[in-house]
């Protein structure tokens, strides 16, 4: 089967290969799974808090997505059964030109280029859509999601108590 235009392969270290793709409403159970299957530390990095398990709002939130207001990309094992990673921007209500993105990576998928990718792929859509900035909040604490981003491109901004924002300015 073809995958739709929408769709594409990418190419990892230690070659593993992943199917990229818009994340769907129903990749509900996919999703959920995913993020349960991350280590609490993992869930922890990403949600800012315990997350023991996700309620049906944050579900919905989090896979109901526009593809303009609200962008997701799910990365999936090549059968598509299985989540790897997933990155989105959603766009600022105070300025239609700017989005918060944010990143997750299953913990055995780290480390193999796949966040670098995801953040690439996601700043072309959002340049393309015309936005003028993204920004990601981070805790302070997590180094990989730092790291990543000022490899992204990102630059840090501002550090607040255990939070820190990172933020790049999109060229046209």
């Amino acid at each position: 089967m073809t995958p739709p235009v929408d769709t594409r392969e990418l190419a990892l270290h230690g070659d593993h290969i992943v199917r990229v793709r818009p994340l769907r409403a129903t990749d509900r159970a996919i999703y959920e799974r995913a993020v349960m299957n991350l280590s609490p530390r993992s869930r922890y990095l990403r949600f800012f808090a315990p997350i023991p398990r996700l309620g049906e709002r944050l579900l919905d939130q989090m896979t109901q997505t526009d593809g303009h207001r609200h962008v997701a990309h799910v990365a999936l094992t090549l059968d598509e059964s299985s989540a790897v990673g997933v990155v989105r921007y959603v766009l600022s209500t105070h300025d239609p030109k700017a989005g918060e993105i944010a990143i997750a990576i299953a913990d055995d998928w780290q480390r193999r280029g796949l966040g670098g990718q995801l953040l690439r792929q996601t700043v072309e859509h959002a340049q393309l859509a015309g936005l003028e900035s993204l920004t990601a909040t981070t805790l302070r604490e997590n180094v990989g999601a730092a790291g990543l981003l000022h490899a992204s491109g990102f630059s840090e901004v501002e550090a607040s108590g255990p939070y820190a924002q990172h933020c790049m300015r999109l060229g046209r």
